[in-house]
């Protein structure tokens, strides 16, 4: 059985029964070109989904590194809603490194692109 995205990460000290539908929306998004370790240029996302489990609400923020083949739809206005997103390791099927992830989410494909590895910056409760 393959683990989930979250299930070595701070998401699931500070949420135990955290499931990657508990993410509901996107608050914030800010893509930017930057340099990696190498100082090549790349490109990054970062996004903050909000967060619902059991009547509480958390912002979690993710940075997702050297993101391409980015695919927004429908995307827009202050409501955008999402059923979760899953992220697939792609590195058994024998992707390259930049290909390594691919992120989507469940249902309306209002999102979707590949990244090299991808952290969680902060998981806060509002």
């Amino acid at each position: 059985m393959t683990k989930e995205w979250y299930e070595e990460t701070v998401i699931l000290k500070k949420i135990p029964n955290f499931s990657s539908t508990n993410v509901n929306y996107i608050k914030g998004f800010n893509y930017y070109i930057g340099y990696n370790p190498y100082y090549d240029e790349v490109s990054y996302l970062e996004v903050d989904f909000l967060v619902e489990v059991d009547r509480r609400k958390y912002m979690l923020k993710m940075k997702f590194n050297d993101v391409s083949v980015l695919d927004l739809i429908g995307f827009g206005n202050s409501y955008n809603q999402l059923m979760g997103f899953t992220i697939h390791n792609l590195s058994k099927n024998g992707f390259e490194l930049d290909n390594k992830y691919l992120v989507e989410d469940y249902e309306d494909n209002i999102i979707k692109f590949y990244c090299a590895s991808f952290e969680v910056l902060s998981l806060v409760e509002i």
